[in-house]
Order: structure tokens, then C-alpha cells, then sequence
């Protein structure tokens, strides 16, 4: 029992590596999605994406704050300033598809190719995401390999929802 509280209390003061997988697939889903319409560039894609990880990162601050319970506003702005910190990975996992983006205006890709620039870079952040955390917990080689990989199916996912619903 407490071995298994030290790790909860060790990987509690890692990163957040479930708020950068988060913010990274609600991403690719604001890209996915935003790309449909044919009105939206890719530069107002990839600031819809990125408000969007702020817009979530805030939320989970503020949940985090309410189910906290604190009586005062004073206690609860002591505990946001941890929770703005330890839910930061949200944004940071969301701007990675929201930069891709802005590979088809810098010409490296085309404006039709963009999005699934985009989604395939967030794709291989989950994948490299989970290799992060079966190294961090010691995992062999195969598993470390089973957690990227499932991690870049949800990926996967929503490129094909991109790809085959209109």
C-alpha cells in the first residue's frame, strides 16, 4: 500500500502526460473538423485548435478549483496557481496539430494537405507520448511500443472520422 501511494504521489509531481494526450486529440479533432469547412484557412484552423486547448485547460483548472471545495475565494486562488501549472500539458498537447497547421501557409505542405499534416503530427506525438511513459515506468520494449501504439489508435480514429464522415 505504500508503494503504490509514493507512486501516485511521484507521478503526481511529473508531468502531466494525460493532460498533453488530452490536449493533443482535442486538437486533431478542432483540425479534423474545422477542415470540412471550406471557408477556414489553415492559419484560423490552427488558431481554433490552439483556443480550444486553452479554452480546456481553463476548464480543468476550474473544475479542478470547484471539486476542491474551497470556502474562500482566497484559498481557491492559492490552489489555482498549482492547478494552471499542473494542467499546462493540455495546451502544450493542443498546439501541436495547431502548429502543423501552419505548415501549408510557410508552403512546406498544401492548403488541401494541411489538416492531415496536422493530424498525423499529432498522431505521432501520442505514439512518441506513450514510448515517454513506458520508459518513465521501466516497461519493456513491447509494451512501451503496446501503450504508443494504442495511444496513436485514438489517432487513428479520428483521422478516419476525417476521412470517411462528411
Amino acid at each position: 500500500m505504500l508503494s503504490l501511494s509514493l507512486r501516485l504521489v511521484r507521478r503526481k509531481s511529473q508531468a502531466n502526460l494525460a493532460g498533453a494526450i488530452y490536449g493533443t486529440i482535442v486538437s486533431m479533432t478542432v483540425v479534423a473538423t474545422a477542415s470540412k469547412d471550406p471557408s477556414l484557412s489553415p492559419v484560423e484552423i490552427a488558431v481554433w485548435a490552439a483556443l480550444t486547448g486553452v479554452v480546456f485547460w481553463l476548464v480543468h483548472v476550474y473544475a479542478d478549483i470547484v471539486a476542491a471545495g474551497y470556502a474562500t475565494a482566497r484559498e481557491a486562488l492559492g490552489h489555482a496557481s498549482g492547478a494552471f501549472r499542473q494542467e499546462w500539458p493540455i495546451v502544450q498537447g493542443a498546439m501541436i496539430p495547431a502548429l502543423a497547421m501552419l505548415a501549408a501557409p510557410l508552403g512546406i505542405v498544401s492548403k488541401d494537405s494541411a489538416s492531415y499534416f496536422a493530424v498525423g503530427a499529432g498522431i505521432v506525438v501520442l505514439f512518441a507520448t506513450g514510448l515517454l511513459i513506458g520508459t518513465r515506468d521501466g516497461r519493456s520494449w513491447g509494451r512501451r511500443i503496446l501503450i504508443g501504439t494504442v495511444n496513436a489508435l485514438f489517432g487513428a480514429v479520428i483521422l478516419a472520422m476525417k476521412i470517411f464522415v462528411h
